[in-house]
């Protein structure tokens, strides 16, 4: 399937915002990226609206669209209430999972180091999401699912943001392992180690957050 110019727009800023070479909190200028990405104003701007809606870019009928700058303290309360849904998640899931669902979250974290080794920052997060969208489904709570997925996507975009996944590849990145901890004890029906498994998973993954990372050596102005 074909590429459209507003995907390959999209994908680049949004690389660029993870990289750290369009710095957070600062104005995503519609000419000066159109000018740098040899294209039209209009498919940035298609492509500006898209990470508006995404939630990686505020926008304001004053000042445009800005990439967002989250404080620390925001996105540790996220993560915090992210933390004790799906702790629920799990507790309620454990009487509902069954053994193709097992077999669905095996095959999902066997993709998320493949994927994590290919350097494929968008499936990475994709996947990630994924496995703890089907546990999130399998609690057989629609309303739990829904703010679950909510902040799923908030938090993603905080990774996307101060997550250092292009570090992480010369480190050892330990979340498939601690999924595939989260599921063993699912498998197990240990709700109680499936919710301390959960939580210590995403305490790690918050920990990990750096707000203060420093703009890469080779820092390019798009």
């Amino acid at each position: 399937m074909a590429v459209s110019l507003e995907d390959q727009a999209y994908d680049k800023i949004k690389i660029a915002i993870s990289k750290g070479y369009i710095q957070k909190g600062s104005k995503l200028k519609e000419v000066s990226l159109a000018n740098s990405l040899g294209m039209s104003r209009a498919t940035v701007k298609g492509a500006i609206k898209r990470l508006v809606f995404e939630g990686l870019a505020d926008f304001s009928p004053n000042k445009g669209a800005s990439v967002v700058n989250p404080t620390l303290e925001e996105i540790k309360a996220c993560f915090q209430v992210r933390a004790q849904l799906e702790k629920m998640a799990v507790s309620l899931a454990v009487h509902h999972l069954d053994p193709r669902d097992f077999h669905a979250l095996h095959h999902l974290i066997e993709k998320e180091k493949k994927v994590f080794n290919a350097r494929e920052l968008d499936r990475y997060y994709e996947i990630n999401d994924a496995i703890h969208l089907l546990i999130a489904k399998k609690a057989a709570n629609p309303v739990l699912a829904h703010y679950i997925r909510e902040l799923i996507q908030k938090t993603t975009i905080y990774l996307i943001l101060f997550d250092p996944f292009y570090q992480l590849l010369e480190a050892n990145n330990t979340s498939p392992d601690e999924h595939e901890k989260i599921v063993f004890y699912l498998e197990q029906k240990d709700s109680v180690r499936s919710e301390q498994a959960m939580e210590q998973h995403l305490t790690n993954t918050v920990s990990g957050i750096d707000v203060n990372r420093i703009t890469p050596d080779d820092y390019l102005t798009v």
